[in-house]
């Protein structure tokens, strides 16, 4: 039951095989709970939410820290539900969370323990091994005669792609690798926490405890979080990638769940301008109109002599069944005008809170060319589900981020977006924008 001088996501990492745990985020939260540093309530089944003391006098480590800051951009009067305790987009996340590993990797290095599993010499090291290997094949190549050359080039070139793609891929995994092996007090270290990592896994009821349970246990239910033996409490402590679709806000002063929705195919021609719209929904539906008369005057025709009954009544369901695509495409130009026609002598203005901001990969993007659909779900306080604006021009995407208050001028039916203007006042006040 003694606890042992290492924090619990160092703790954690000593009895993982020497790799930062994937619940060190959540083990740190439940540590600062457990030392008064925040306070994490139970307001009901499930749902916990995360109190943040204005000042602390406890002594804080860079990744502790790291995950108060994070708390504390996200309070609202000093509060936070832990459903919002999402660190971001993947991207952003594994960053933070990749720092979070290299800061108590560093605090395990610096006490002696541990030292790096891959040390940069020795990917020094195969970088250079794989740049002689390309060496000595091109003077390999360079000392055969003409005539045995062409049937061994595409033996070599084959081994030595293989070997490239191989070494390089593993020399930069290695590279960026925060794997630990033991130094003898690591080791000594790690069989002592070994110890208590035996006891808290044999606590079976921890494992269905909430985080707010913290308050009866202590550090140890930290520590029991950081060896996996508290799952529910891990659980309930979301600090991992966010859900595209859902959402939490700040919007108007308390914080509010929304569901988010990216359109794709409805509202038809949502975000592009009116002008555009209303040119190809004539453009397209001059077209489809075109090919509806000529499959109609074919299906007209009176039936050729030398062609029976059957077959040409085929032939004529056959036309008006390719007529079905393009009276769908008429059907499309005609809602496209009817809501874009509108759109080109009004607008509306809405000010919130920027809660996702978001860019998908099209399926017609290619490994050369990528391209994407680029979203921004403003929250404007209305309502719990908010229709995130498809951004179709470049110079929109900048000067703004998620979390942030703006003002977005648009059109109201397609939700063309012509203008963003970052506020200076508070997401928490609506009156301030």
């Amino acid at each position: 039951m003694e606890l042992p001088p290492e924090s619990p996501p160092v703790a954690g990492m000593l009895v993982n095989d020497f790799v930062v745990p994937a619940e060190v985020a959540p083990a740190i939260l439940l540590d600062l709970a457990a030392r008064d540093v925040v306070e994490l309530d139970e307001v009901q089944p499930g749902r916990t939410i995360c109190r943040v003391r204005k000042a602390s006098d406890e002594p804080l480590s860079p990744y502790e820290q790291r995950v108060l800051d994070s708390l504390r951009e996200k309070e609202i009067d000093g509060i936070v539900p832990t459903e919002a305790l999402t660190t971001g987009p993947e991207a952003r996340s594994k960053s933070w969370h990749r720092d979070l590993g290299k800061e108590i990797v560093g605090e395990s290095k610096a006490g002696g323990l541990t030292f790096d599993r891959w040390p940069n010499f020795f990917v020094g090291v195969l970088s250079t091994f794989l740049a002689v290997h390309v060496l000595f094949v091109a003077l390999a190549l360079k000392e055969e005669t003409p005539e045995n050359v062409a049937p061994l080039v595409f033996g070599v070139l084959a081994v030595a792609g293989v070997f490239i793609a191989v070494a390089a891929y593993t020399s930069a995994r290695m590279a960026r690798s925060l794997a630990q092996l033991p130094t003898d007090a690591g080791r000594a270290a790690a069989a002592r926490v070994e110890g208590l990592e035996r006891h808290l896994r044999d606590d079976k009821p921890l494992a269905d405890l909430p985080p707010a349970a913290v308050r009866l246990r202590g550090r140890h239910f930290a520590y029991a979080a950081a060896f996996g033996a508290a799952p529910l409490a891990v659980e309930l402590l979301p600090m991992g990638i966010e859900d595209d679709r859902r959402a939490w806000s700040r919007f108007g002063g308390r914080w509010r769940r929304v569901r988010v929705r990216y359109p794709r195919f409805w509202p038809v021609a949502w975000g592009m301008h009116p002008a555009f719209a209303v040119v190809a929904a004539l453009l397209w539906g001059a077209l489809a109109g075109t090919i509806i008369r000529g499959l109609a005057a074919l299906a007209d025709l009176a039936r050729p002599a030398n062609a029976s009954v059957d077959g040409w009544q085929w032939f004529e369901r056959g036309c008006l069944l390719a007529m079905i695509p393009f009276a769908l495409l008429v059907a499309w130009a005609i809602v496209v005008l009817i809501r874009a026609l509108p759109d080109l002598f009004t607008k509306r203005t809405i000010t919130g809170e920027v809660v996702r901001d978001r860019q998908f990969e099209k399926w017609t993007s290619d490994n050369d060319r990528k391209t994407y659909r680029r979203f921004m779900a403003v929250d404007d306080g209305t309502g719990d589900r908010v229709v995130a604006f498809r951004l179709r021009r470049s110079r929109l995407w900048g000067g703004h981020s998620q979390g942030d208050t703006v003002t977005v001028e648009h059109t109201p039916l397609l939700g063309h977006v012509r203008s963003i203007t970052r506020q200076t006042g508070s997401a928490l006040d609506p009156a301030a924008s």
